[in-house]
């Protein structure tokens, strides 16, 4: 598994964080909701969920993802990506029960990140100004639209009528937050936890968009599988 080295991360200056008079405020409400509310619900979850489940859980959230990376993959022109992930969608489809068990990554197809903040990204549209949006975190001024359009076609969304989206959108949302749960304690020993925060978001979009031949400034690479 790879590890974050997050002590490591040298700041860099604060040009691309123009609205930090904004951010920071924003960011300090965020984590007051998720210190008192989805922090001890994800607590909650991992304490009473089988490490199989919540696993599987993952599984199917994030195959369910690969719809929008796919997606990505022919926005990109990359038709070897779109290939494979697609077979490691329909793979994971079936051989793996809808989802809930990684098939791919056992069969050589492993997981990979894709949205359309990275895509418009690869055909140079600049981040733009960092910012931190209420209720959701991190984010550019380019990745913020895109996000949102990410969302609205994630395939959840598309359930009629829309009250029968609200269980499994609470559910990824409590499971996205328990994935990071190993790192909370990084982030609060932090002298700046808004800070490393805006750096691992920015550093780690960037090593996105430039693929998958760019080091990761956040692994390391003696420890990945």
């Amino acid at each position: 598994m790879a590890i974050l080295a997050w002590p490591c991360l040298v700041f860099a200056d604060d040009s691309r964080d123009p609205w930090a008079g904004f951010n920071r405020p924003v960011y300090r409400f965020n984590d007051t909701l998720d210190r008192y509310i989805l922090r001890p619900v994800a607590h909650g979850y991992v304490r009473v969920t089988p490490q199989l489940a919540q696993q599987g859980i993952h599984n199917f959230f994030s195959n369910l993802g690969d719809v929008l990376v796919v997606l990505n993959d022919v926005l990109q022109a990359k038709p070897d990506a779109t290939g494979r992930d697609f077979l490691r969608f329909v793979i994971n489809s079936t051989w793996g029960v809808a989802g809930f068990i990684d098939v791919g990554t056992r069969v050589g197809l492993p997981k990979h990140n894709q949205d359309l903040g990275i895509t418009l990204g690869v055909w140079g549209v600049p981040a733009g100004p960092y910012v931190v949006l209420p209720f959701w975190g991190p984010s550019t001024l380019r990745d913020a639209p895109a996000s949102l359009v990410s969302t609205l076609l994630y395939p959840i969304n598309f359930l009629k009528p829309a009250r029968d989206q609200w269980g499994p959108d609470m559910l990824m949302v409590v499971d996205d937050r328990a994935q990071l749960l190993p790192l909370q304690a990084t982030l609060d020993s932090s002298g700046d936890p808004y800070s490393l925060l805006r750096e691992v978001y920015l550093q780690r979009r960037d090593s996105e968009i430039r693929g998958p031949s760019a080091q990761d400034p956040f692994t390391d690479d003696d420890t990945a599988p």
